[in-house]
């Protein structure tokens, strides 16, 4: 009966500590497994683990410390980039984990799946000049990026989080993007104009 006590009192101190009148905690790195994403406004349907997605952010530039985490050159502790799967491809002289191929029209929208160490579809073809809406996805166990920075685009995805960005093809050739957090260990694709 005294540990049944003790127990009760301990759970109210951390219970009371780590909640002020209900309010989301703003420390830095918060969040469900976001690496510096916030936690969101807690809305109303939720689970215990939080919303079923959470949204991508433009990056700041000023993620800190992402390495030191796991992801990228320090994944599963080591100081080299995790090798390339098997039926790999180079885009741009740069490996990249293949995961198929994406046929868009102008205008069009994709979904794009973003994981470990690749993006799926890993190729999109498309008409030269294209505009293409692509509606990124990340299931995978750490915060991913989408960049590309010759359109200024450099998007943060954090655990199951969603969003979508629009792209333009380039008017001949392939324009490659990267996960600028495990782009070493093959996570990059290529906007490629259908030839």
């Amino acid at each position: 009966m005294k540990r049944i006590r003790i127990a009760a009192v301990v759970f109210a101190l951390v219970a009371t500590a780590c909640q002020k009148d209900g309010a989301t905690t703003s420390e830095p790195r918060a969040g469900y497994g976001g690496m510096g994403i916030a936690t969101p406004v807690r809305q109303t349907g939720t689970t215990l683990l939080g919303p079923e997605t959470f949204p991508c952010e433009p990056a700041t530039g000023k993620e800190q410390g992402y390495s030191r985490y796991g992801p990228g050159r320090m994944r599963r502790g080591g100081l080299e980039p995790q090798p390339l799967e098997r039926n790999h491809i180079a885009i741009d002289g740069h490996g990249a984990n293949f995961h198929g191929v994406g046929r868009v029209v102008d205008g069009g929208t994709i979904e794009m799946e973003m994981d470990e160490a690749y993006f799926a579809p890993t190729v999109l073809k498309g008409p030269p000049g294209a505009t293409v809406t692509i509606e990124l996805e990340n299931e995978g166990v750490r915060q991913h990026n989408f960049s590309i920075p010759s359109q200024g685009i450099d998007l943060n995805c954090g655990v199951r989080a969603s969003g979508e960005v629009k792209v333009v093809f380039p008017r001949s050739g392939e324009l490659m993007f990267i996960c600028k957090y495990t782009g070493t260990s093959g996570m990059r694709g290529a906007l490629a104009v259908k030839g």
